[in-house]
């Protein structure tokens, strides 16, 4: 007799007898990984409110998320558009709708190039951007406009030694956009990222000289007004510091991504806010739970949490609460800081160990994790949910890597 298939549903996902609403731990296939409404509200209302405040706008680094749904929310609430790093996250943004996009990376890649240029030609509102460090980069952006007969925005990026991508000096800088304006394409001003850097005064000082960049090359930019795009979440004061004496004709549009969640580790070290409170806060929105599996000895307990389903590449994750008995009538125990932490991850397995003061763990019980480094755990879930402060799920959102 032949077997009839099993019903296949998204990593993450509820039993279809799930109702709807439900609380996060009815019937659900854990480990899942979700977002706090209440702290993508607050997060969301306080950057806008940073931006708006020092006069900057705001395109938020959609690569972090990719979930339109959550990019929708960030424009709804005055963001200018997104920022995304390859063509082909331009595209998700504008089949969702998004038709201000600024990839902030290089293209080279002909086909790329190509329908960058022929954005303008399927919707005039649209402004898409690029980035560009060389002059094959600009050799191959002047092919693609030619190609589809339209125009190419680019801005022409500035490094520092040692970094990233980007031009190495304020006279190469210069150079390329000389050349970048001679050969046709549409300047649109200078660009920069200042996260790598070890600090906010060295981030600062870049940051000056960027600006310096932008004026030099100023006269090239058609039109009544230029761009200076930077783009971390950690440096992000250093920017507004080093821009304050900027021209009325400079527009300067911030990047910064993982802000919408915020997390428990890297971001929280390093946030802006933390040096300027009064700006500010942040709320960390990610969590991923999972079930303890085995506690084969005193002090260790597994969770089937993994590096499959979680961040594990700026920091190691944190435990946020313990629910005895996993069950959605259970009640959340806080572990005092430090007793139970995370040893280490395998694919599949996250390793525990309890120390003084933490609760006892039994097979069953769900452990809650906070994460570090958002960027690299959206791309582990294809769905992603969204719940209320008593662990309700309000919807349920889509990422699309």
């Amino acid at each position: 007799m032949p077997i009839a298939p099993a019903t296949v549903t998204a990593k993450g996902a509820w039993s279809p007898a799930a109702p709807t609403p439900h609380h996060v731990l009815d019937d659900a296939h854990l480990p899942v990984m979700t977002l706090r409404a209440s702290a993508l509200a607050h997060n969301t209302a306080v950057m806008q409110a940073y931006v708006d405040r020092h006069g900057l706008l705001f395109a938020p680094h959609m690569k972090t998320h990719m979930a339109p749904e959550l990019a929708a929310d960030q424009i709804a609430a005055g963001a200018w558009g997104v920022t995304v790093a390859s063509v082909q996250q331009a595209m998700v943004a504008w089949e969702h709708g998004v038709h201000r996009i600024l990839v902030a990376n290089e293209v080279l890649d002909p086909a790329g190039l190509a329908w960058l240029a022929s954005r303008r030609s399927v919707d005039p509102g649209a402004d898409v951007l690029c980035c560009v460090d060389s002059t094959a980069g600009v050799a191959a952006g002047v092919a693609a406009q030619e190609a589809v007969d339209g125009e190419l925005h680019v801005l022409v990026e500035v490094g520092f030694p040692g970094g990233r991508t980007g031009v190495r000096s304020p006279a190469e800088a210069r150079d390329l956009a000389e050349r970048a304006h001679a050969a046709g394409l549409v300047l649109r001003g200078v660009s920069g990222y200042e996260g790598g850097l070890p600090g906010v005064d060295a981030a600062r000082t870049y940051v000056a000289g960027v600006l310096a960049v932008a004026l030099a090359v100023r006269p090239l930019v058609p039109g009544p007004r230029a761009l200076l795009s930077m783009g971390g979440s950690a440096w992000f004061d250093a920017v507004v510091d080093a821009v304050t004496a900027r021209p009325d004709d400079l527009d300067v549009l911030l990047r910064s991504g993982a802000s919408l969640v915020h997390d428990d580790g890297f971001y929280a070290e390093r946030t802006p806010f933390g040096r300027q409170p009064a700006e500010g806060s942040l709320r960390a929105a990610i969590e991923v739970w999972g079930r303890v599996t085995s506690c084969p000895e005193p002090g260790l307990a597994f969770v089937a949490v993994g590096k499959r389903d979680i961040s594990f590449d700026e920091g190691l994750p944190v435990v946020r609460q313990v629910r005895p008995g996993g069950t959605a009538a259970a009640a959340p125990v806080v572990p005092p800081p430090g007793a139970v932490t995370v040893t280490r991850l395998d694919d599949q397995h996250c390793y525990l160990a309890s120390g003084d003061g933490a609760p006892t763990l039994t097979p069953g019980d769900v452990v809650v994790f906070g994460i570090s480094h958002p960027c690299t755990v959206f791309d582990k879930w294809r769905q992603v949910h969204v719940l209320d402060d008593d662990d309700t799920v309000v919807r349920t959102i889509a990422t699309w890597f």
